[in-house]
């Protein structure tokens, strides 16, 4: 534990504040499985409220059970007796791994049945990764895309002389070489959006390359194969219109993420954000963004960045509308709920998700913003208050006071 998290934590239990306790499993650079947990707190003043790192913790095993036991030896150990945490561990936020929320015996279930009222809330940025893959697993054509992206990465990422090979071709035309890296993967939207932005950048770098390797001597007639293949997929209207409606797509993806990792994004801004995203995707199943927009053009004039296009190719094109519109659909039905929901667009109506714009609307009052511009009554807002209390176990009659002043 750092220095300010003792700091923290000491101010924590002085003044039996609430707290928020984050977890994540992770793997070392060894291969060690290890427990990273955060606690969020109001530390040093009522207002002050803060998210910081608080232990590490390497795992004995991987299961529900390991994990639990390494929280809570790792909470006691710091000082958090039962008492305290009984009275102040209001929620628990993790991933939607089912070793972290499944319904029986998943660390949240465990962790409820030993403090009953525990809170438990399900990473969002986590959701909006499961709302991509189940886009990827509805609309056909995106696992070519994947592929191809695949290959590249092991293309340049295993060869360190393709890699010098593509940063000459791109010096040879003043482009600044770009990183190409996974897309779709477990790595975050903002990783695949940094990687499909590079093989949009670097399109004539990659096509120079390719074609040059297509026709090189040295090579064997399988390598000269493949590069000749590469260079068909990546000259393709089809594959540059997939690229230009997947670099739309994770642009407003990234951008959305990014909002939700803010230490200052509250509820009801990530609905707000929810609800622009929703409704940018449902535009464009009508209107192309500005990266399909170019595409198309392109398409037209069949040349892009000075690189000569061809129409004939079995590379599979992604149905643009379907696709941003199950992106709208299943961003809705993942952030539909407090927890992981483990379904798609289908089972979207559950009484989770009845629940999930309750706490939202309770929570939506708190904020001056949203109260109505006429006169209101004395008590409006005011079972919304004791719902929340009872939520995060805090004084009702000192809470309803703050409220009405």
């Amino acid at each position: 534990m750092s220095e300010f998290a003792l700091v923290y934590a000491k101010d924590i239990l002085e003044n039996k504040r609430k707290i928020c306790l984050l977890i994540d499993e992770s793997t070392t650079f060894s291969g060690k499985s290890v427990l990273v947990l955060c606690l969020r707190a109001a530390v040093a003043s009522d207002s002050d409220v803060r998210t910081f790192v608080f232990d590490l913790v390497e795992l004995e095993g991987t299961t529900a059970n390991d994990i639990t036991t390494a929280v809570m030896e790792c909470l006691h150990k710091h000082g958090f007796h039962e008492d305290f945490l009984r009275e102040c561990l209001i929620a628990l936020a993790c991933d939607g791994a089912s070793v972290m929320l499944g319904k029986q015996a998943g660390v949240a279930a465990q962790l409820q049945i030993r403090y009953p009222g525990l809170f438990v809330w399900h990473c969002s940025n986590h959701r909006l990764e499961l709302a991509v893959g189940d886009v990827m697993k509805e609309i056909s054509g995106i696992n070519h895309f994947q592929i191809f992206f695949d290959k590249l990465y092991s293309l340049y990422h295993a060869s360190p002389k393709n890699q010098r090979e593509l940063r000459q071709c791109a010096k040879e035309i003043e482009q600044r070489f770009l990183v190409i890296g996974r897309v779709l993967s477990i790595r975050w939207v903002a990783s695949s959006e940094r990687s499909v932005k590079a093989v949009w950048q670097s399109f004539s770098s990659l096509h120079q390359h390719f074609s040059k390797a297509a026709v090189d001597q040295q090579r064997d007639a399988r390598d000269r194969a493949k590069y000749a293949g590469l260079d068909n997929i990546l000259t393709s209207c089809s594959f540059l219109k997939n690229v230009g409606i997947m670099l739309d797509a994770l642009a407003e993806l990234s951008d959305f993420s990014r909002q939700l990792q803010r230490n200052d994004t509250t509820l009801p801004d990530a609905e707000k954000l929810l609800t622009r995203a929703v409704r940018v995707f449902e535009s464009m199943v009508n209107t192309p963004g500005p990266y399909t927009e170019e595409a198309m053009q392109a398409c037209s004039s069949l040349t892009f960045r000075g690189v000569g296009l061809h129409v004939k190719s079995k590379f599979p094109e992604i149905n643009a509308p379907q696709f941003y519109r199950s992106l709208a659909e299943n961003l809705k039905t993942r952030f539909s709920t407090t927890k992981s929901s483990h379904v798609s667009t289908k089972l979207a109506d559950t009484p989770k998700t009845d629940s999930m714009k309750l706490f939202t609307q309770h929570i939506k009052l708190i904020y001056p913003e949203n109260w109505p511009e006429d006169s209101m009554d004395i008590q409006y807002g005011d079972k919304d208050v004791r719902q929340l209390c009872q939520i995060l176990r805090v004084n009702v009659v000192d809470s309803i006071m703050v409220f009405r002043e």
